[in-house]
């Protein structure tokens, strides 16, 4: 066994199947550099002492997202997969970061084409996200909600400020760990990683091609909701998300959001996962064959399980098992 990365050998060997999210420990930066899946990269370490670094990596087909801890200041280069585009976002950090020579001393998000990654010098103690994407998803998803967003215009930072996209890509990454520490591989499940993948797209966006298109009036925005209504019950056989509706429609998040609350009282996320919360009650109610609860909330993208049933209790009166039961005894 390497002892190197002992972390890797320990995660592969307690499931019969690849785990959906890989993990490294190691005190080698070299070992760590060539941890990066698809990446070529180089390290130097700068500041003295043992190296520790840590590596959680998840792939949802045109996403990558990476969650890197080190404990010494380092140079990195190199580049990420050919067709690539890079969004570097600190979780936490003890220092400012010098991207191509210029200091960044306040928390931003650095963009950047996989291809010609800048040089950067990182702190000390650095814990960072970085999501990949392919060029083309990218182009597809901005072309779609006519954004002003440019990908020729990289590499570029963009300050955090208040903005809460570190909080809630944090959180989705540490319930990303714990939901694949189950016995079930939940997160191998396409509609699990089709929802993972565009909720991280929705919070990048927000950032970085803010709409900037003047407020909706009231005929305007019951038009735009009621086409995202007519999408999302034409599809009722899918697990949509809130990507899905921004594409159709041709609209940021937050206009759609501004544009169901002021129609419907409700945000259009929260109509989406009643819709899907429905089609769970109703798979379980109308099932002719065998099933558990945790396949179907799965095969309708619910892969925070105990949240799942929260919501499934409060909107429905019963829990999903009794549910299930009751069909069961019919």
């Amino acid at each position: 066994m390497n002892n190197n990365n002992s972390a890797v050998e320990t995660t592969m060997a307690t499931s019969g199947m690849p785990s959906a999210i890989q993990r490294y420990h190691t005190h080698d930066i070299d070992q760590h550099a060539r941890n990066m899946g698809g990446w070529q990269v180089r390290y130097d370490q700068m500041t003295p002492g043992r190296f520790e670094g840590e590596l959680i990596e998840f792939r949802a087909g045109w996403m990558q997202l990476v969650r890197d801890r080190t404990n010494q200041s380092m140079l990195k280069s190199g580049s990420a997969w050919a067709g690539a585009i890079t969004f570097s976002v600190p979780l936490s950090s003890q220092g400012p970061v010098f991207c191509a020579g210029h200091p960044i001393h306040e928390q931003s998000l650095l963009v950047a084409h996989g291809e010609h990654l800048p040089d950067l010098r990182i702190p000390e103690h650095l814990d960072l996200l970085a999501v990949t994407v392919e060029i083309q998803a990218l182009e597809h998803v901005l072309e779609r909600q006519a954004s002003r967003f440019r990908i020729t215009d990289l590499p570029r930072c963009y300050r955090l400020g208040t903005s809460s996209v570190q909080a809630e890509l944090t959180l989705l990454f540490d319930e990303l760990a714990a939901a694949d520490q189950g016995q079930d591989n939940l997160l191998g499940h396409e509609a699990i990683r089709h929802g993972i993948r565009d909720a991280v797209m929705v919070q990048l966006l927000e950032l970085v091609a803010p709409d900037q298109a003047p407020p909706l009036n009231p005929t305007a925005r019951k038009r735009m909701v009621d086409r995202a209504r007519e999408y999302a019950l034409g599809h009722l056989d899918e697990p949509l998300s809130i990507l899905d509706l921004c594409n159709h429609i041709g609209a940021s998040r937050r206009k759609l959001q501004y544009c169901f609350q002021e129609t419907l009282g409700i945000n259009p996320v929260a109509y989406l996962r009643a819709l899907r919360l429905n089609a769970v009650r109703r798979e379980l109610r109308d099932s002719l064959y065998e099933q558990g609860v945790q396949e179907v909330a799965a095969r309708w993208g619910f892969w925070h399980l105990s949240r799942f049933a929260s919501d499934y209790r409060t909107l429905f009166g019963e829990t999903p098992s009794q549910t299930l039961r009751r069909h069961q005894l019919c």
